[in-house]
């Protein structure tokens, strides 16, 4: 049974942050640097999904797809997560973005930016503006793939932009997991907040095929 106000981001978020964590951990190894964004994440969706429908960490059957289309046409999230009931319930949206941005050495999008035909293309910005993500979810998630400089130096970078963008939110500060952070922002349009979940990848040192 499906109910429109339950947060299903706060009940099952240990789930899917463990799902992406052990998925991360399996694929990583195989995920390369300068390979088109939509192939690294293709590999950890199918991972994903195999971990959260099998069992391997928690009894809720909890599935991984990739590109769910919205039905404003307003964009579409890279990977979701859903539970097995009689609508699909998305429970967690997930962004991937490269740092730095396709063919730049050291701009970014993580925080802000736009597309070339105009649109927000930053990835916190896009939740902000609810394009993103789903204003009854709490919680939602960004997987950046490191492709050049140390995570240090990004993490700088993008909490400089956060400062100077929206300086109302928190930075992006570490966990207890290894390359993984955390964070609260505003929405633009509606007075609650939310909290992003970040999982950095770094491929500096995977080789390219």
């Amino acid at each position: 049974m499906h109910f429109d106000h339950i947060d299903h981001s706060h009940k099952y978020i240990e789930d899917v942050l463990c799902i992406i964590r052990l998925g991360i951990l399996k694929r990583q190894m195989t995920l390369t640097k300068n390979k088109r964004e939509v192939l690294n994440s293709q590999s950890l969706v199918d991972t994903f999904n195999a971990i959260g429908t099998t069992g391997i960490v928690s009894a809720i059957w909890i599935g991984a797809q990739k590109e769910h289309e919205r039905k404003d046409n307003k964009g579409r999230e890279d990977i979701y997560f859903y539970l097995n009931d009689d609508k699909y319930t998305r429970i967690f949206y997930a962004e991937a973005k490269r740092l730095p941005k396709p063919r730049s050495k050291s701009e970014e999008e993580y925080v802000i930016g736009n597309s070339s035909t105009g649109n927000p293309s930053g990835g916190i910005q896009r939740y902000k503006l609810g394009t993103h993500g789903d204003y009854k979810l709490s919680h939602n998630g960004i997987i950046a793939y490191v492709e050049n400089k140390s995570i240090e130096e990004w993490i700088l970078i993008v909490n400089g932009k956060i400062t100077m963008e929206y300086p109302n939110d928190s930075l992006l500060t570490s966990t207890s997991f290894a390359n993984e952070f955390i964070s609260t922002h505003n929405y633009i349009y509606q007075e609650d907040s939310f909290v992003m979940h970040h999982f950095w990848i770094n491929l500096t040192k995977n080789k390219t095929h």
